[in-house]
Parts: C-alpha cells; structure tokens; sequence
C-alpha cells in the first residue's frame, strides 16, 4: 500500500507521513488525523447507501460512528487496481466483552442512540436489497432445511447425525411456535410503521464492531445494515449476551432497560422479538454450516457445537417463559 501514497494524497487531498498494517488494513498518519484504510467488498451501490445512512446518523447527532471520507470527487471510496477501498476515522479502542455486564450495558445504549438518530432515513434505490417484511419467509425457509438436514442425516448416519435425529424435533417445535407467533396481526403491522418512519438497521451488530475507549461506545461495520425492524440488532445482541450467561434473565433486563430507558420498545415489538428470539436460530446455523461443508476434518468441531446448542435448550425455554416479565 505503500505504493499507493502519492495516489491515495491526491485522491483525498491529504497528507500522510506513515502507513502501518493492521487487521484488515492499514493505519494512515494524516495531517487531519489518524485514519483506517481497508479493503470494501461491496458494490458501488451499497457503498453510496451506507455512506447515506452514516451521514444521516452523523447529521443527526450520533457521531460515534466510522463514517467514510470523502474523495476530492465526493465519493466514499476510492479504486486501486480495481479494487474499491475506503477511509474512516481509526478508533484506538478495545472490542466489546460480551460476558461484561457493563460492556453489554454500553453496547445496548450505543444501539438505542444508534436506532432513534436513523429515524427518518429513506433511500430510494432499486439497486440496494430490503429486507423489511422478509422475516417469516427467511425463518419458513430456515424450519424447511431444518427438515430436510433431518431427511440427509437420516440417511447419512454418522456421528454428527446421530446427534442432530436424537434432537430435531424439539427444535423443530419451537421453529413452528415462533412461526405461528410471526403469522399474528403484529408483525405486518410493525413492518408498516417501520417503513413510514424510516429505519437504519446495523444488521451485524456484534462484538468488533462495537468499541470501547473511555468513556465512549464507538459503532463501526456498517456494510450489512439496510432497511429492517431495529429489533433484530435488539434481538441479535440479546442473543449473544444471553449465550454468555446461561439465558439468565436478570442480565437480559440489564440490557432491554439501558435500550428501552432511550428508545422504549412497544409491545408489538415485543411480540415479534418473542416469535425471534424463540427460533433455533443457532441449531440451524451450526447443522446448515456442517451439511454444506462436509469437511471430514471439521466433523468434530460442529459435533461439538452442536452439543453446545443442546445443552442450552433448557435454559433457552427457561428464558423465554419469563420473557413477558422483563419489560
């Protein structure tokens, strides 16, 4: 990248006096500060709708976040052997824990601040996906492979398959409980009202992009957000804070009280989070993963992770019979 220098000062219009490598890129030392060069897989049109979504959060008033430096030309990006790369502000900030209580505490706040500046955001291109209004065919989709992983496993009947017949039908259970919750009046009515205020859903919203340095919750990783309900980013921080404790419902009203204290959740939200959280979301990820790989060297490790799933089950139900209580 070194190489680059004098292409990149021109692009920019800036000064740099050093390039260091980093994860997942470079650290540039500017004359306007330090910055974070990187590498940016998405097409052209998604660059253009995040960087709108960022200004937008930036404008009104959510300034914790990696916004994208402009070029000379006002783009977001810029093109190296055409390869697309971006600027932002380099945070010299920790990950987020998500066993710490206090972290998650943060990290909830930051989103809560993060979904009531996106109100109002509207971008309207045919070139970038929406997910608004896809959650019951996306999860229907999800409870078909489940069964048909069922149909392969009772075919194949190894270790790994072994494990995933002795249990299927119970998640596949709660796959059809959380799906007749969605088919409820709540959800198209959310996805209704959510359309007509306009929304910036961060879609990833996990561990490294949520930094911490002081005093200050920093948000980065913007390149999946899009046009979606702000409580799958509740829902998928829930989760992930849930599977460090033990699906411990104190630690849940933590989090849901730091969200709600600055964007308070309705109660057709909370219907849809109890249809979400109560799909077996990660036993579909982990048997998904192993029956598209069948990598032998890997049968172990997804043999282990699924184990890791079931032995959640209990307290997952636990859970989600106290669900109603906190809030």
């Amino acid at each position: 990248m070194i190489e680059s220098k004098d292409f990149i000062e021109a692009t920019y219009g800036i000064k740099i006096t050093s390039i260091k490598p980093c994860r997942a890129g470079y650290v540039l030392e500017t004359n306007i500060g330090k910055k974070h060069l990187r590498q940016c897989h998405c097409s052209e049109n998604r660059i253009f709708y995040v960087h709108a979504a960022k200004e937008h959060l930036y404008n009104s008033g959510f300034i914790n976040l990696d916004t994208y430096s402009v070029t000379l030309d006002n783009k977001p990006f810029m093109e190296i052997e055409g390869q697309s790369f971006v600027i932002t502000p380099f945070f010299d900030a920790r990950e987020c824990e998500f066993s710490d209580d206090g972290d998650t505490v943060r990290a909830s706040t930051a989103l809560a601040h993060m979904h009531r500046m996106g109100k109002g955001f509207k971008y309207e291109n045919d070139a970038v996906p929406k997910d608004l209004g896809k959650l019951p065919d996306n999860l229907g989709k999800r409870y078909e492979e489940i069964q048909r992983m069922r149909r392969k496993a009772e075919r194949e009947r190894g270790a790994f398959d072994y494990i995933y017949l002795d249990c299927v039908d119970k998640f596949i259970e709660l796959a059809e409980e959380s799906l007749s919750l969605l088919d409820g009046t709540e959800y198209p009515r959310l996805v209704k009202k959510t359309l007509l205020e306009g929304v910036i859903c961060h879609h990833d919203y996990s561990y490294q992009n949520i930094l911490i340095k002081g005093p200050t919750t920093y948000i980065t990783g913007f390149e999946c957000c899009c046009e979606e309900l702000r409580i799958y980013d509740l829902v998928n921080l829930l989760r992930r804070k849930m599977r460090k404790c033990n699906w411990n419902p104190q630690k849940a009203s933590l989090l849901l009280d730091a969200y709600g204290n600055i964007a308070p959740v309705s109660t057709d939200e909370i219907s849809v989070m109890r249809a979400m959280l109560l799909f077996p979301q990660k036993f579909w990820r982990v048997a998904n993963k192993y029956y598209n790989s069948r990598r032998s060297w890997a049968q172990k490790n997804f043999t282990g992770m699924l184990e890791e799933v079931i032995a959640e089950y209990h307290d997952h139900i636990r859970f989600m019979k106290e669900f109603d209580k906190l809030f």
